[in-house]
């Protein structure tokens, strides 16, 4: 792996921006991880295809010079195991929402929450961010331990806030302020 700028969040994962060539790779690790994937996140859909996040990487490349988004994709050494992104950003209001995945061999090993850690000093410090959300399913109980872990705080359930193509599904919204942050 020869990307740069890269990241170091933690000893053999980096944090790398996205470029047009990893569309193939972002297709394969989600394949693999479909199952792992798809009950939690209503874009993760069987008929995925590399054109697909090769379209995926360059609206979030575009997003990165309009400044309302950022997309990172998490490696493990040479692998890409996840992506972890600023979305929604809006720079009036100096806030945005977080959201990550990461590939199931992966969970449990504190790399999400490493990841999550390091990107709220990066909208904070870099971007100079006032509040991030972050928004899990209340079903994905590792997802919200992530938020809790980073000292996200609990805000309230939304009810059938998102709607995956089949029903609807509730939401848990947790906050973090930068003055909170440490």
């Amino acid at each position: 792996m020869n990307y740069r700028p890269t990241m170091q969040v933690m000893p053999k994962v980096t944090l790398v921006p996205p470029e047009s060539n990893m569309a193939e790779a972002l297709y394969q690790t989600i394949k693999e991880n479909f199952s792992h994937l798809e009950p939690f996140l209503e874009f993760i859909t069987e008929d995925v295809t590399v054109q697909d996040e090769s379209a995926y990487l360059t609206m979030m490349i575009q997003q990165h010079a309009d400044n309302t988004g950022r997309l990172f994709l998490i490696y493990y050494e040479d692998d890409l195991i996840g992506t972890i992104d600023l979305h929604k950003i809006d720079t009036k209001n100096r806030k945005a929402e977080i959201g990550y995945w990461i590939a199931e061999d992966y969970t449990g090993k504190q790399i999400t929450t490493t990841c999550v850690k390091y990107m709220c000093h990066y909208a904070f410090e870099t971007l100079s961010l006032n509040k991030l959300t972050i928004l899990a399913d209340v079903r994905n109980i590792p997802s919200n331990k992530v938020a809790e872990k980073v000292g996200f705080s609990f805000v309230a359930t939304d009810y059938q806030d998102v709607f995956d193509g089949e029903v609807f599904r509730d939401m848990n919204r947790y906050i973090l302020l930068k003055e909170h942050f440490h």
